[in-house]
């Protein structure tokens, strides 16, 4: 079921260059136009969104992605009736370019791919204990009287912009409320998001090949600091943050540490991905939402 639809200009950038014009080609001046994109909004959907859902999940989780259930959490995302929303552009048989949806932790804690949710989190936060008390505290077993978490997944290709997440999570909380059996599957005290940052890290040291003689090395000066800035691929994780109860950035348990290296920016620095775990309240998940859309505003 089509929800709406949103005209957006895409960050994917086609570029085209006059072969007739040698000189402009020899001045590498490049005519770069923008692709004008209409994106859908519809329901999930089992039967078409199965095999989008375990490829975005991987994406998401990363190197540690083999430390999840993919396919069981997969088959949790889109139960039926289940609330939340992909993005696609060639109608609802297409694949997705970007998914939001929320599982029942609590009721799924029996669960093999739940199980193995709450294991990674709580290994991760193992170090920070307060957040990790907490995380025991809502995510073991309990009696029904006690806090309900929902689990929030999050992901999109990187070339989605940013201004169609938004509407998204306003669907979300708006289903959530909406649901037949809200009261049992989605009245939430608590979400848990598991997201992604990067760090822009010094290259590895190599031999430059163009100079045999003096075999100079590319490296940071020894007075000059060594790039810790953390950045974002979910901008929105940003404002999460802020209204977050706890929040922690981790590595990664199956970090390859050569891939820091081949996952280059601009020629001098290495992408050094990092796991995301936020845990925010339900009020604090609304507020979250009317500053999403007033920082990023549709088109």
């Amino acid at each position: 079921m089509s929800k709406r639809q949103i005209e957006s200009d895409s960050d994917i950038d086609v570029s085209s260059t006059d072969e007739s014009d040698t000189e402009q080609q020899q001045q590498n001046d490049v005519d770069m136009d923008t692709v004008n994109v209409d994106f859908d909004f519809f329901d999930l959907n089992p039967e078409i969104d199965f095999h989008a859902t375990k490829n975005f999940l991987r994406q998401l989780f990363g190197d540690d992605h083999n430390e999840f259930d993919i396919s069981g959490l997969s088959d949790l995302i889109l139960t039926k009736n289940s609330v939340g929303t992909s993005i696609k552009t060639e109608g609802k048989e297409s694949d997705p370019f970007a998914l939001l949806s929320v599982v029942n932790i609590t009721n799924n804690l029996s669960q093999p791919s739940i199980k193995k949710v709450i294991d990674y989190v709580l290994k991760q936060t193992k170090n920070q204990l307060e957040f990790n008390l907490t995380l025991k505290k809502l995510l073991q077993p309990k009696d029904k009287k006690n806090s309900r978490v929902g689990l929030i997944i999050s992901e999109r290709l990187i070339n989605m912009p940013i201004e169609v997440v938004p509407p998204m999570y306003r669907m979300l909380l708006e289903e959530m409320q909406k649901s037949e059996d809200a009261n049992e599957k989605y009245e939430f005290d608590y979400f848990l998001i598991i997201s992604k940052v990067y760090q822009l890290v010094d290259a590895i040291e190599k031999d430059d090949e163009d100079d045999d003689k003096n075999k100079k090395k590319r490296k940071t000066p020894k007075d000059e600091p060594k790039i810790k800035e953390l950045d974002y691929f979910h901008l929105e994780d940003q404002i999460l943050e802020k209204n977050a109860l706890y929040k922690g950035v981790f590595d990664y348990n199956n970090k390859n540490k050569q891939e820091t290296d081949s996952r280059r920016v601009f020629t001098e620095y290495g992408i050094d991905p990092k796991i995301s775990i936020i845990l925010i309240s339900k009020d604090k998940l609304a507020v979250s939402v009317k500053e999403m859309a007033e920082e990023f505003p549709a088109p």
